[in-house]
């Protein structure tokens, strides 16, 4: 019998997760998969334990918000473990999986998915050669903003909640000059905050990225530039449904290789953060490693949200594309 590792955050988002275990180990026996759950209790038990299993598993599945599932990712690659990973979306931030096509309270439909597709094996960025992320890395103002926004709110709230933390946070704002190097050009900029995504949201805003592919071995940049503050609120509107990109007080690059610099003494220890949890301090680099390891996902429904940019990468990877 094939055999599934599965870890969950019993302290994710609203702690109902364990209401669904029995239909997710339901659904995954049915499929033929023996099913060992791992329940984390405390930091760094999820590293610990992927370090020591057995690496002889055909999934592994991790169920719980972005921080969980980049605790798990990284374990993996650092072990050298080419599994197909299955995202079940628990917390209260599930940006990747959001973008995979996997809504919050549909386990069973989460789980049918996984048992039943094929994984495609999709990008990853790597933070000063030894920080894995599978959606983003982020830096300046306003990318805190899942950490900052109350959990009670997000439950509540949903998206709606990121936005208008967002807004709020606008009279706090204030521009840092950067030096952006990629593999093509070197570029300074005053900036009050940038993204390198893989795919197309964080934070609660699903269409920050709208051409991005998590399959064509590049990922975006994307930053508000250090304009006067009345002309960021028209910015931050177009963010909710992707009409930043060509926008004038909006950086916009694509590329394999980034480093980031603060050019201002008083910012240089500023934190990053890489898929919603602390990150390094600048200066650092972020590379896109190609097709790193195979994920699952609604990829039928990717094409037709993202037409007609995933045509190409749905052919590349084997999935028909209807025409």
């Amino acid at each position: 019998m094939k055999k599934l590792k599965l870890f969950y955050n019993p302290f994710s988002g609203n702690k109902s997760f364990k209401f669904d275990l029995d239909v997710c180990i339901g659904v995954f026996q049915e499929g033929g998969y023996e099913v060992h759950p791992f329940r984390t209790l405390h930091p760094g038990d999820i590293d610990k334990h992927i370090a020591q299993m057995d690496p002889n598993y055909d999934i592994i599945v991790a169920s719980g918000g972005d921080g969980t599932v980049n605790i798990v990712l990284n374990a993996m690659m650092r072990r050298g473990l080419h599994i197909p990973l299955g995202i079940i979306p628990s917390g209260t931030a599930n940006d990747f999986a959001t973008y995979l096509g996997f809504k919050s309270g549909q386990v069973e439909e989460v789980c049918r998915t996984i048992v039943s597709t094929k994984p495609v094996d999709i990008d990853l960025g790597l933070v000063n050669d030894s920080i894995f992320f599978i959606n983003v890395c982020a830096g300046g103002f306003f990318t805190n903003v899942s950490q900052t926004v109350d959990k009670d709110v997000k439950n509540a709230l949903g998206s709606l909640s990121y936005y208008l933390k967002g807004v709020e946070q606008l009279p706090q704002f204030r521009k840092i000059p950067f030096r952006i190097t990629t593999s093509k050009e070197v570029i300074e900029e005053d900036l009050y905050f940038y993204m390198i995504l893989n795919s197309a949201g964080t934070g609660g805003f699903t269409n920050l990225s709208p051409e991005a592919s998590i399959t064509d071995g590049e990922f975006e940049f994307i930053a508000i530039k250090g304009r006067p503050l009345i002309e960021m609120t028209p910015v931050l509107m177009k963010m909710i449904t992707g009409e930043h990109i060509h926008d004038k007080n909006v950086l916009y690059l694509k590329d394999n290789y980034f480093k980031i610099e603060c050019l201002d003494e008083t910012f240089k220890i500023m934190e990053s953060t890489v898929d919603g949890e602390m990150g390094p301090d600048m200066p650092f680099e972020v590379k896109v490693i190609p097709k790193a390891i195979p994920v699952f996902g609604k990829f039928e429904e990717l094409e037709n949200k993202h037409e007609p940019k995933l045509n190409s990468w749905l052919k590349n990877v084997g999935i028909p594309v209807k025409l």
